[in-house]
C-alpha cells in the first residue's frame, strides 16, 4: 500500500512540474513559465539552436521552423507553425506561451 502511495504521489509531482527553457549561464533566471513579451523566442528571428530550447523542438524541428520561414517569408501568427512539418496543434498549443511574432 505504500509503494502505491509513493508512485501516485511521485506521479502527481512529475505532472505538476514545470518547463523552463534554458538560458545562458550569464542570464538571469526564468521568474515563471508564463513569459512576458519581453523573454519570449521570436520565432521569425531565432536560429535553429536557440528554437531547440523550446520543449518538444528538436534540430530537425527547428531546422524545419527556419526553412519553412525562409521558404514563406517569416510567420504571421504563432498558429502557423502548424504548417511546418512534424509541428502539430498539440505541439504549438504547447510551446505557444514561450514563443511570438
Amino acid at each position: 500500500m505504500k509503494k502505491l502511495q509513493y508512485l501516485v504521489l511521485s506521479a502527481a509531482l512529475l505532472s505538476a512540474s514545470a518547463f523552463v527553457p534554458a538560458q545562458a549561464a550569464d542570464a538571469a533566471p526564468a521568474a515563471a513559465v508564463s513569459q512576458s513579451v519581453d523573454d519570449r523566442l521570436d520565432i521569425n528571428t531565432a536560429d535553429a539552436e536557440t528554437l531547440t530550447r523550446l520543449p518538444g523542438i528538436g534540430m530537425k524541428k527547428a531546422e524545419q521552423i527556419v526553412k519553412y520561414r525562409e521558404l514563406n517569408g517569416g510567420f504571421k501568427s504563432v498558429d502557423e507553425l502548424v504548417n511546418v512539418k512534424g509541428i502539430g496543434v498539440k505541439m504549438v498549443a504547447k510551446i505557444s506561451d514561450l514563443v511570438r511574432i
